[in-house]
């Protein structure tokens, strides 16, 4: 057990009759508006008990089983082996050992009894071990089909992993199993340093799942990573549209990783036999859900929100206007929402929408939310649209009722101005019969991200020059650059293929998207993100050739504030040969 000054204060004054190790220690991520966090006890554990490494303890097993979640027996030299995990001196310690007359690694792995779901704060301190070997604590599903990981390091003091010793990597994976595919985003800051070296000290690492489409890494409390969006949690559709929604266990381990060992990054027997240099130290684990706010402290929460944020409310029933776009759906007999009572609505299909007046009464960023309930597997979403500027879809996910109503939300906050505002929600997705919905709320999370320091700053067209991305990715490897008579560009784009570009606007306002593209082909188009939220799909028409560019625009404007935003471009057409267009540049001109 290592207590700061400040947690053994907290210890002294507690009062509660349950005391942790990481009491005093807020949790850093926001539960939202009118919640807080609680402690999931049965999944929480402080270590403070012995369990030796044959015969574990009965409260070991309360919350723990030895080995892996299934049969599987590690990754490459790995054979994980139960005798290579224990509890002593208030910590849970993971051992690598030589498995005798092999080439083998021995590592000890645990995994908790119960699953966790989203929403749910992890977060876990832990002093990583001197070997080419990862130690990890992540999350798995029973399928193997999906995985956060939370802490996975490689802390070896060798001269040639310094890079890797320096560094924690904060990431998740989507698979398909049969034929094997996985997805792990590879962005750099899927690598985080800050410094030090993660052998040498007890670092504290978090992970707020909050949605399928919405992680955020916290290190000794501070924001470091965010991942959101489809174009970051899932952009080959190997979950079918469902993002990591699916439960899992929690997992703590050792790892010959067979990319590292295939590649002769090797333990070796002297350094599996050193005892300063074989040992994965994990202090304590700690989960989190966020809950109503009542006002009774239950000793196990720790809201490290701010709830004094201001949050404007409103009933679905409550809409200015309400329509349909499209055809009707069979069995239908409502043309837009239908009020049910309550401040409900239902009967909603397949391009019904509705209109709403908001005041804001300041400006400020802004997290979008919905309550909505669904029985639909698959096929669910709702567009928003402010002040008639698309701003994003909010992806839904089942329920298991239709009065079994769950909260979504845009996976970016919006700048918004103080005022009155038309919100239109409109129902997306591929099926037919959508969701009933509760509750619109507007929750302030932060002041206006304006960073130009000049509250008079007036729009300026920004143009990102295609070539200039900061990653590229996608089944045919992603984009390639050229020049040509001068003129740089990029090329090899394949149905699928995209990359991510970052710029800054100068002020807050609506911006129209435009690309100069070139292509020979029919059918081809492209998709645009922003800050993760889908902004346009562009019909790219054939110009003739893979030179001869021409601008095409999107059909509405984006919402966007004033300072640095990010921008997937991705192209998504239906050309007969995959082969999609070439581009010169894009534009974000002001409305």
């Amino acid at each position: 057990m290592r207590h700061t000054l400040s947690t053994l204060t907290a210890l002294l004054l507690c009062s509660s009759s349950f005391a942790a190790d990481w009491d005093g220690l807020a949790v850093p991520a926001d539960a939202g508006d009118g919640k807080t966090w609680q402690l999931q006890s049965s999944l929480s554990d402080d270590f403070s008990y012995s369990a030796p490494a044959e015969g574990k303890s009965q409260a070991f097993y309360e919350r723990w089983s030895e080995g892996f979640i299934n049969a599987w027996q590690g990754p490459g030299l790995t054979d994980y082996h139960n005798p290579n995990s224990r509890v002593e001196n208030g910590e849970l310690v993971i051992t690598a050992t030589r498995k005798a007359g092999t080439n083998e690694v021995y590592t000890g792995a645990i995994h908790t009894n119960e699953s966790v779901q989203y929403p749910v704060y992890i977060e876990t301190s832990s002093k990583i071990m001197d070997q080419v070997l990862a130690n990890a604590v992540w999350m798995l599903s029973s399928d193997s089909t999906q995985e956060i990981d939370i802490v996975e390091a490689y802390g070896s003091s060798r001269a040639d992993q310094t890079w890797f010793a320096e560094r924690m990597h904060l990431a998740h994976h989507v698979f398909i199993r049969d034929p094997f595919q996985d997805y792990q985003p590879k962005d750099a800051g899927a690598w985080y340093a800050d410094g030090r070296l993660w052998r040498e000290q007890y670092s504290r690492v978090g992970v707020y799942w909050r949605d399928p489409w919405h992680l955020e890494y916290y290190i000794d409390g501070q924001l470091v990573r965010t991942v959101s969006g489809v174009d970051m949690i899932d952009p080959y559709n190997y979950t079918n549209g469902l993002g990591l929604s699916k439960p899992m266990q929690i997992i703590v381990d050792a790892e010959d990783q067979d990319w590292r060992s295939d590649n002769g990054i090797l333990a070796t027997d002297a350094e599996l036999s050193d005892t300063s240099k074989n040992q994965f130290y994990v202090d304590w684990i700690r989960v989190y859900k966020p809950v109503a706010d009542n006002g009774d402290d239950d000793g196990g929460s720790d809201n490290g929100g701010d709830n004094s944020a201001a949050t404007i409310e409103t009933n679905f029933a409550d809409f200015i206007s309400t329509g349909k776009e499209g055809t009707s759906v069979a069995g239908d007999t409502v043309t837009g929402f239908n009020p049910s009572g309550s401040g409900n609505i239902n009967y909603n299909t397949i391009g019904d929408w509705a209109e709403y007046s908001i005041n804001l009464p300041e400006a400020g960023q802004y997290r979008v939310e919905l309550d909505t309930a669904s029985t639909v597997a698959s096929g669910l979403g709702a567009d928003i649209s402010i002040d008639d500027v698309y701003v994003g879809r909010i992806e839904l996910q089942q329920t298991g009722g239709w009065e079994s109503y769950q909260t979504f939300s845009l996976n970016d906050a919006l700048t918004i101005g103080a005022g009155s505002h038309t919100v239109r929600i409109q129902s997306a997705g591929s099926a037919e019969w959508q969701w009933n919905g509760n509750s619109i709320r507007f929750v302030k999370v932060g002041e206006s991200t304006d960073t130009s320091g000049d509250s008079n700053a007036t729009a300026q067209p920004v143009t990102i020059e295609a070539e200039s991305f900061v990653r590229t990715d996608g089944p045919y490897d992603g984009f390639q650059t050229y020049t040509q008579n001068g003129v740089g560009a990029i090329n090899y784009n394949q149905r699928g293929d995209y990359a991510e570009y970052n710029f800054s606007v100068s002020a807050a306002g609506n911006y129209l998207f435009s690309a100069y593209t070139a292509t020979p082909e029919s059918g081809a188009a492209l998709q645009v993100s922003i800050d993760g939220n889908a902004v346009a799909t562009i019909d790219v028409a054939s110009t003739g050739g893979w030179s001869n560019f021409a601008k095409t625009s999107a059909s509405a404007g984006v919402a966007l504030g004033a300072g640095s935003h990010t921008m997937t471009v991705k192209s998504a057409g239906n050309t007969t040969n995959t082969w999609e267009w070439n581009a010169d540049r894009f534009e974000l001109t002001p409305q």
